[in-house]
């Protein structure tokens, strides 16, 4: 997990259940429908507080209580939060994001602010995608993380992936369902 929001994290995310074999639910209005792709199989952290699942070198982690969650109202927009998020990151790290693609990816059930990105974690210089979704009703920050050696347009594929399979509820198979028509990226 991200230095820094461990005691976010802790505070944020109980002891999860994972609603079903097509879902895995991210927060208490989140959920993260990946039936039939490589994330079905991804091993989640068995030490961790249950916000953090593997996929081979990609590391997903994810939180619905990010230093400036609590701006959130029906009039603030993802990129004011961000900004927001952005701002507490640079005064906690001495090493700024080197950002290479900013965009909005329109989901079925919202709207996600991504940014594809050189980071700096633990030490390490990594290629991230940090995104901001908005699923429903609510808001959720996932993070993805692998070396810096795999290529932008691959992160850039793996984020969006992950993107279209937020959703906000996860009630039966047909929740997440694969019959919602495809959404478009749009650079910002």
């Amino acid at each position: 997990m991200r230095l820094g929001f461990a005691a976010w994290a802790a505070v944020a995310m109980i002891a999860l259940p994972q609603a079903s074999a097509a879902c895995a639910q991210l927060s208490e209005s989140v959920w993260m429908c990946d039936r039939g792709t490589a994330w079905e199989n991804a091993t989640w952290d068995p030490v961790g507080d249950g916000t953090t699942r593997y996929l081979g070198e990609v590391i997903l982690n994810f939180t619905d209580q990010w230093p400036g969650f609590e701006i959130s109202d029906s009039s603030t927009t993802l990129s004011e939060q961000f900004d927001t998020y952005t701002a507490w990151i640079a005064a906690e790290n001495t090493t700024p994001p080197e950002v290479l693609q900013v965009d909005k990816i329109v989901t079925p059930r919202g709207l996600t602010l991504r940014h594809l990105q050189y980071d700096e974690i633990d030490g390490s210089r990594t290629m991230s995608a940090v995104m901001l979704s908005e699923v429903g009703a609510s808001r959720i920050m996932v993070y993805l993380d692998t070396g810096d050696a795999m290529p932008l347009e691959e992160m850039e594929k793996i984020s969006f992936e992950v993107a279209m399979m937020l959703r906000d509820s996860c009630a039966d198979e047909i929740t997440c369902a694969d019959a919602i028509a495809p959404t478009t990226t749009t650079n910002e």
